[in-house]
Formats: structure tokens, sequence, C-alpha cells
């Protein structure tokens, strides 16, 4: 679990550093590609949290219906943290943007890999707790 984080943060940070902000002639641009990437992080942050919390009840330290829904609720947490990347990258918002012509083509090719590889790291924190009832 550390490990993904640890990937993420790091996939994040040579993001910013390689300058793949929005135009800088464009506040509104830069400013929606800000919001997107808070809203992904938030999502992101959740989802793992939500597999912590399956962890936590699969370690069955609390009486067993606690522990039962605390995966539950991890499990939701997960979905809920994937689904909102997903709103994110394909949501009305996104399609309003592209409509509007207004972005910068890197910087949106590069926060949809960024999204992308998110998902991924979700999928595999998923996977890490496969056959919990």
């Amino acid at each position: 679990m550390k490990t993904l984080a640890i990937t993420l943060v790091l996939a994040v940070l040579v993001l910013f550093s390689t300058g793949v902000q929005a135009d800088k002639s464009s506040d509104d641009l830069q400013m929606n590609i800000h919001i997107m990437m808070k809203l992904m992080n938030h999502a992101l942050n959740h989802a793992l949290e939500g597999a912590n919390l399956q962890m936590l009840g699969q370690m069955g330290m609390a009486n067993d219906q606690l522990d039962r829904d605390t995966i539950k609720h991890g499990t939701t947490m997960l979905k809920d943290g994937r689904q909102g990347i997903k709103d994110v990258l394909e949501g009305e918002s996104m399609k309003q943007i592209y409509k509007e012509s207004k972005y910068n083509k890197k910087a949106m090719d590069d926060l949809h890999e960024l999204g992308e590889r998110m998902l991924k790291v979700i999928d595999q924190a998923g996977k890490l707790h496969e056959g919990i009832k």
C-alpha cells in the first residue's frame, strides 16, 4: 500500500516538475486544471483510505460485525474514489472544456494519463483485497 502511495506521489511530482500546467495566458484554464487535479487527488485518497479500511477489517481486530462493516465501507470508498476520477476525466465539465476548445492539449493529455495511472493504482489496491466478503 505504501509503495502504491509513494508511486503516485512521485508521479504527481514529476507531472508538475515537467511544466505540465496549463498556458500561463489563461487563468481560467489554469484554474480548471488545478481544480481537476484536486478532485482527482481527493478521489484517489478516498479510494486508498477505503482499501486501508478493507485491510483493517480483514485483520479481524474488532468484533465480527464491526469488521464486516469496516470492510463494506472500505469497499464503497474504493468504488466511489474510482468513480470520482472517472467523473473528472469523462464528466460534463471535461466535455464542456473540450467543446469550448479552452484547453492546452499537452496539459490535458498529461491530465488524462495521470488519471489513468491513478485508476491503475486503485485497481491494484482493490486486488489486494479480492475475496473479502
